[in-house]
């Protein structure tokens, strides 16, 4: 016995049993959602017909003409204030005029809605994920929402207006778990150009390419071409695309595959898709490998998005159902 009749030694099983129920815990806890922040797969590799070999001559940025007007969807004023300011509060600016006179390449906003995924990494399936696209027809706010265990989710927004190139991002920004926001904002001038300025690098201001748009708008700017001409983009067609992701602004190159139909949406069957393949330069190193299936059936939304990180790490996001917002 000791002091007050408390005998250190009797913690000692405590302690081993205490340890061996975290364990246990742990160890349930990976077998159902995996470790979203290890990766134990090698580095993917490139497809050869996905590998620019030779400089690919950029093509001048096209204007759009609004093909038809979509369904309008009446914002309320706490809603429409948010889908129109910045993390700064102040507002992103009005959408420019003069897309449905002026002549281009045809172009029609998917209707506003709420699209359910089910999301996968290294084939492990996890909760539901969410993008919810909001439109009236002038500005527009997509809100992505990826659910992870342990860490929490991954959320990414983006937001802006209809410029005379289609969409125009005024701000996107990402989140992961706990860890503070990251932005990158478009300071567009009314020529569709402009500046960009990025949280994480500060120093690095580059200039806006008409038609930049960021990691998720571009999804929904080929959505909208496809939804005005659905001749476009044939098999074997290259389409690039200024991408802004939170530090970088670089010139993404999309192969097409075509119009088929597949069943890589199982939700859908078969049903009619468009896939698009992000190509890489030879001597350049490998970033992430992004694949794209738009499908007809969803006016042309990502049926099916799925990226490779240079570590090797898949995440799939797989449709599941769509709401419409009323």
């Amino acid at each position: 016995m000791t002091l007050f009749g408390f005998n250190p030694r009797h913690m000692k099983p405590i302690w081993i049993v205490s340890v061996a129920l975290v364990l246990s815990l742990l160890g349930h806890l990976i077998l159902f959602f995996g470790i979203p922040f290890l990766s134990f797969n090698s580095a993917p590799e490139i497809s050869d017909d996905l590998i620019i070999k030779t400089e690919l001559r950029p093509e001048p940025p096209k204007k759009i003409q609004m093909a038809k007007a979509p369904t309008k969807k009446v914002l309320s004023s706490n809603q429409n204030q948010s889908s129109m300011e910045g993390p700064s509060g102040n507002a992103s600016g009005a959408g420019q005029g003069g897309i449905t006179d002026q002549k281009g390449a045809a172009f029609r906003l998917p209707e506003s809605g709420i699209i359910y995924y089910d999301t996968y990494l290294d084939g492990q399936q996890y909760q539901t994920g969410q993008i919810d696209w909001i439109t009236d027809g002038t500005s527009y706010r997509l809100h992505i929402n990826i659910p992870y265990a342990f860490v929490g989710p991954f959320v990414f927004e983006s937001r802006g207006t209809v410029d005379a190139y289609g969409l125009a991002p005024s701000i996107y920004w990402t989140q992961r778990g706990t860890r503070a926001p990251r932005y990158s904002r478009f300071d567009r001038n009314e020529k569709g150009g402009g500046q960009m300025f990025f949280s994480e690098k500060p120093e690095f201001t580059p200039e806006i390419i008409p038609g930049t748009q960021d990691r998720f708008s571009l999804m929904f700017q080929v959505a909208s071409l496809l939804n005005g001409d659905g001749k476009i983009d044939e098999p074997g067609s290259i389409r690039g695309i200024p991408v802004v992701d939170y530090n970088t602004l670089e010139m993404w190159q999309f192969k097409s595959y075509g119009e088929a139909i597949t069943e890589d949406i199982p939700s859908l069957g078969k049903t009619t898709t468009r896939h698009y393949a992000l190509m890489q330069r030879e001597n350049e190193p490998h970033k992430r490998q992004v694949d794209i299936w738009l499908a007809k059936d969803l006016d042309w939304l990502p049926g099916r998005i799925r990226s490779q990180e240079s570590n090797g790490r898949i995440l799939e996001l797989i449709f599941k159902q769509k709401a419409l917002i009323k």
